[in-house]
């Protein structure tokens, strides 16, 4: 976690750089997770299923993250017990990727990146405010206002998805795993984990889980071999070990605070990325929607102070 500002932090010129480096590694991050958004569109386009996807996100994670869990064993046992691996991979296992990548399939680029964070962000903070006995900023709660109106604006747009259902039906996929993510956060929050070492853990015992019923229960998608390596990177790589990774850094460096604003920035790049990955320009109604959301995000992150104290710095 950062250090308290004071005039000499301010002015120090290690701690200009170590700010820095914690903003280019929340800008990775959330580059990294607007290509993850995209490419699960694709996915879907070039004829991977669900449960495929599913299985290169987490299979490629706990392939591309055994390495550091091996060299971190010794120390899971002190905070990480049995009872809440499982419980976070049912937060964000099989039955969040599953979901995310069903919601693709009904709906457009356009409503998953703005409707899967709006909801995680809720979710978070309804449990926060439930069970953890938080009380919500007036800023807060004005963001979480603009966030909702977002969401609104993005359901009214209700065109075919690929798989020929309902996008309305899309929407609820990524309200299930927006809401999903939200009792991961509050979890790892709660409990205080190492995002690193827990996203390793579930990785793995995600994949455990799912591989025995995707042999059995689902044919693999007769793609070539180049896109499902394309999908092994885009998911495995990406979604599943590196931008948590690189996001935990950023949180090490920066601290929770300033950090939680990279998360918000998603929306806007993965329409963005879009637009040269898949030629997709979000249409009127869409742009509302991820405005709004993103304004409710950033606004219910108070934003404007932490930009103030980079400034100042």
């Amino acid at each position: 976690m950062s250090c308290p500002s004071s005039p000499i932090a301010d002015t120090d010129p290690a701690h200009r750089r170590r700010t820095a480096i914690g903003i280019a590694l929340g800008l990775t991050a959330s580059l990294s997770w607007a290509f993850y958004n995209v490419s699960v569109q694709i996915g879907r386009v070039d004829g991977f299923s669900s449960a495929d996807l599913t299985i290169l996100r987490y299979g490629g994670g706990a392939l591309f993250l055994l390495p550091l869990l091996i060299a971190r064993r010794h120390r899971l046992a002190d905070h990480l017990s049995l009872f809440r691996v499982v419980v976070l991979t049912i937060a964000i296992g099989p039955p969040f990727a599953f979901l995310i990548n069903s919601g693709y399939g009904l709906a457009p680029l356009a409503h998953g990146i703005v409707i899967g964070p709006g909801a995680a962000m809720l979710s978070t903070n309804i449990l926060a405010v439930l069970f953890g006995r938080h009380t919500m900023s007036l800023h807060r709660q004005v963001g979480m206002l603009i966030l909702v109106l977002g969401l609104a604006a993005t359901a009214t747009d209700q065109p075919a998805g690929s798989d020929g259902g309902p996008a309305w039906l899309g929407d609820l996929c990524f309200v299930g795993s927006g809401s999903l993510w939200g009792v991961f956060t509050y979890l790892l929050g709660r409990w205080s984990l190492d995002p690193v070492d827990t996203t390793a853990a579930v990785a793995l015992a995600s994949a455990i889980c799912f591989l025995p019923i995707y042999w059995l229960a689902f044919t693999p998608a007769a793609l070539p071999t180049g896109a499902w390596i394309e999908q092994l990177l885009y998911q495995g790589l990406l979604g599943g070990s590196f931008a948590i990774v690189v996001f935990a850094s950023a949180v090490s460096v920066l601290g929770p605070g300033l950090a939680a604003l990279f998360p918000a920035l998603v929306p806007p790049l993965a329409a963005l990325v879009s637009i040269p990955l898949i030629g997709t320009w979000p249409n009127t109604t869409q742009w509302v929607g991820v405005v709004l959301a993103t304004l409710g995000l950033l606004v219910s992150l108070d934003t404007s102070r932490w930009l103030l104290k980079a400034f100042r710095r």
